[in-house]
């Protein structure tokens, strides 16, 4: 597993890149062994104030595995809680993909099967 951080317009401390890393680290569990493969790429900036803070933080997140492409993006006050939230994303993207994949095997093995029983 490959994850870069990239800093834009914002200044990072080792302690906070490290804890983005953890949080962000956590979603390549779902994949398995795929996650060994996987490239995490992090951006961490300072985004335009909207409303709540005057020093929001972006975090963007792209995830690429065997050519499958999951991003999530979120833009909160502080870095951490920013990456909470990409986290839970990325999460969620994975769990959609899966499943879709798993649906798509049974409903070609149950065609193969009624293919199979053309003959009775």
């Amino acid at each position: 597993m490959n994850i870069t951080i990239k800093a834009t317009k914002y200044t990072l401390s080792p302690e906070t890149e490290a804890l983005i890393e953890e949080k962000l680290a956590a979603p390549l569990r779902l994949l398995g062994e795929e996650g060994d493969r996987a490239l995490l790429e992090i951006e961490v900036e300072q985004a335009p104030a909207e409303g709540r803070s005057s020093q929001p933080c972006r975090v963007v997140a792209r995830l690429i595995v065997d050519g499958k492409v999951f991003h999530a993006e979120a833009v909160k006050p502080t870095p951490e809680s920013a990456a909470d939230r990409v986290r839970s994303e990325l999460e969620a993207e994975i769990r959609h993909s899966r499943g879709r994949a798993r649906t798509l095997w049974k409903r070609g093995h149950s065609a193969v099967k009624k293919m199979l029983r053309f003959g009775r």
